[in-house]
Formats: structure tokens, sequence, C-alpha cells
């Protein structure tokens, strides 16, 4: 009975030891993977220590192995994982290769923690410090005023931007500017416009400019010429002449509507009144109510030149006289009895052009009877040129008798 029994055992042992093995032949231990994405935390943190990630392109998914029996890991899911990316870790700039948590199995299987291992254990990360700086804005202008009209000046408020983004594309920035276009402008300009920002090479960064605006004021004058005004005569045998003006021009702003009308701005008048030089004053402008100079004094430098004629005397010899008016039945002779002078004067370079055989001089014997008359002479003058005083003709009328007409008309066939 012994010897049965003690067989009997050694046969149950020989059983389970058989079972074991058929259980784990037909259900074995083994490996699988899990593809777990990374669960991102306290973010912020970086952003307190002035911190950010420079690129998200790291890997956003890690791998979870367990080794376990295939019934076991079979009823495993990707999801029943979790892996923590904890931001908070990261103190500087510096710390760039981060310890991810161990994962967090949420499923209902019971797995021993030592047979669950995360790959990789660590992520590497990019990252830079924020910074801000502040930008001056600059105030560009596209197109052209009105005719004669010109930027005095052009405002940004606020004067500059801040920019706050990576280190290293906050240190690329180069200029950030705001484009007006003034096409026909004509008065002030206030306007709110977005600005643009280029690197140092010129290039637009686009995208850093869309958060950015600024309130523009353009401010708008009028450029007009300078005119003198004079009063009076200059002294006998002067003419007054050309002028000159320093400044020639000046820019005045104010209201628009007068601004618009103002084609010139005249001085107070300068009296030339028997003037015999050339003068240089200081004269006062006359600028009109609602509009003021600017960046200009309202006095100016005025040179009015007082050129002396050049007088001459041309003598007219009785055939370089014209006779008009005489009557045509021969019953009277005209003679003009002696030459005749004439004073003229005007402009030396006037004068220098300005010949006998130029002129036309005339008489006008109109209804004159028998007798010795003085008759104004009548000169065709050239342009800017003048006669002084009065040059008078003698002229000599006699009868004509009958045979003396009759010889004449006998000449005359």
């Amino acid at each position: 009975m012994k010897e049965f029994l003690k067989k009997d055992l050694t046969l149950k042992i020989f059983s389970i030891i058989f079972a074991i093995f058929l259980w784990f032949a037909i259900n074995p231990v083994q490996t699988e993977h899990y593809t777990v994405p990374l669960n991102v935390i306290n973010e912020e943190s970086l952003k307190s220590q002035g911190l950010v990630l420079n690129s998200r392109n790291f890997n956003k998914y890690v791998v979870v192995d367990v080794r376990d029996k295939g019934d076991v890991l079979d009823n495993i899911k990707d999801t029943d994982f979790e892996v923590t990316l904890d931001l908070s870790k990261v103190k500087s700039v510096n710390d760039k290769v981060i310890a991810l948590e161990p994962p967090v199995y949420l499923g209902r299987e019971r797995i021993n923690p030592k047979n669950i291992e995360l790959k990789p254990k660590t992520i590497t990360l990019d990252l830079a410090r924020i910074e801000e700086n502040p930008f001056i804005v600059q105030i560009e202008t596209t197109g052209k005023l009105s005719a004669g009209y010109e930027i005095i000046s052009k405002t940004a408020q606020p004067t500059t931007v801040s920019i706050q983004d990576i280190d290293t594309v906050v240190a690329s920035v180069g200029s950030v500017k705001a484009f007006v276009d003034v096409t026909g402008l004509d008065r002030n300009l206030e306007i709110r416009k977005e600005c643009k920002v280029y690197d140092k090479k010129g290039v637009e960064m686009r995208g850093l400019g869309k958060k950015l605006s600024v309130d523009i004021k353009i401010e708008v004058g009028k450029r007009v010429p300078v005119i003198p005004i004079t009063q009076g005569t200059p002294a006998d045998n002067y003419l007054e002449g050309e002028y000159s003006v320093k400044p020639n021009s000046i820019l005045v702003t104010g209201d628009t509507d007068i601004m618009e009308k103002v084609n010139e701005v005249k001085t107070v008048p300068i009296n030339i009144e028997k003037a015999d030089k050339t003068l240089n004053t200081q004269v006062l402008l006359q600028i009109p109510d609602g509009l003021k100079l600017v960046s200009s004094s309202r006095e100016v430098s005025v040179e009015v030149k007082i050129i002396p004629l050049d007088i001459r005397t041309y003598k007219f010899e009785p055939r370089d006289i014209t006779l008009e008016g005489t009557v045509n039945d021969n019953t009277l002779a005209y003679e003009i009895v002696e030459p005749v002078s004439v004073v003229l004067k005007g402009k030396m370079e006037d004068m220098s052009n300005v010949t006998l055989n130029r002129l036309f001089a005339k008489v006008d014997v109109s209804g004159l009877k028998e007798g010795e008359h003085r008759i104004p002479l009548q000169v065709k003058l050239p342009a800017n040129i003048t006669q002084s005083g009065e040059a008078k003709v003698h002229v000599k009328i006699t009868k004509v008798t009958a045979e003396e007409n009759q010889n004449v008309q006998q000449d005359t066939r």
C-alpha cells in the first residue's frame, strides 16, 4: 500500500508539474510594446522663468514595454498608460534633458511595476529665453503730396513698440516701420497704422507686426514764393530793376482753406522814392491771418536794383521824318526846316540795340494852314525805351501858285 501511495504521489507531483508546463506552453510570458502620448504639464512655469520651447518638434510619444502573460497583455491598451513630462523640472535654459515621470498604469490588470519599462526615459528639449526690447517706430511715406505741399513733421504715438519673443528672434530685428500713403495730401492727417517688422537684412518678419499698431500724425505745409512790394519812383534817369529775396520762398501752415488759396506771400512795401542806388534791406512779410511760418523768420532780406538809365540823343534829318496829313491838291508846299534831336533813355542792354534807322519818326500836319509851325515829333519806340521831354519839328507851309501847281503837275506827268 505504501508503495502504491508513494507511486501515486510521484504521479501527482509529475501531473502538477506537467500541468504547469502545459499552461505556460499555452499562455507564455512575453513582452508587449505600447505607444503612449506624452502628457505635458506645467508649461506656464517656463514663462515664469522667462523661457519658452523654441521648438515643439521633440518626440510626442514614448514606448512602454510590459512583460507578462499573453492573456494579460491582450487586455492592455495604449491608453491604459499615462507618461508625464513635467516642465516644472526646467530651472534654466541649460536644462535641456528632462527625465520623464514613471509610467502610470490606469487599466484593470494586475501588473508588477517591475515588469513595466519606459523607453526613452528622458526627453531633449529645445529651450530659449524670452526677451522683450523696445524699438523706435520709423514712419515711411509713399506717394506725392499735392503740388507745393511739404511734410513738416511725422510722429507716432507711442514712439516705440515692444517686441517679445525668443532671444534669437528679438536679436535679429533690425527695424519697425509704419507706412502711410500721402498721395494728393494737402492737409494734416491722423491715422492708425499697423507696423511691419524687418530683420537686419531688410526682410520682413511676418507675424511679428500683426499686434503692433501706432497712431500717426502727419503735419503738412505749403511752400510759396516771397514777392517784394515796392512803392515810390526812383530818382530821375534811374529805373527800378530786378530784385532778389533771401529766402525766396517760405513754408506756411495753418487753416486748410486759407492755405489752399495762398499762392504767394508779399513783403511790407519797400520805399524806393528818389532812390539812385541799389537798396539792400530787411523787410517783414505780410502773413495772412490763419497761417503761420514754419522754421523761418518773418523778416527776409531783399535787394532791389536801382539802374541808371542809358541816355542817348538821336538826330533826325528832315529826310528821316515822315509827314502825315498833307493835302492832296498840291495847293500847299511842306518843308521841314531843320533837323530835330530826340533824347531816349532805357536800360543799357536795351539801348544798345537802338539805331536811327530802326526808329520811325513822323509829324502830323493835318489841318495846318500856310505859315510856320512847331509840331511834336512822334517816334515809334522799341519796348522798354522812353523819350525824355518833347521834341518839336519846325514845319514851314507855303501856298503854291497856279503856275507852280501846273508845273508840278507837268513834272508829275
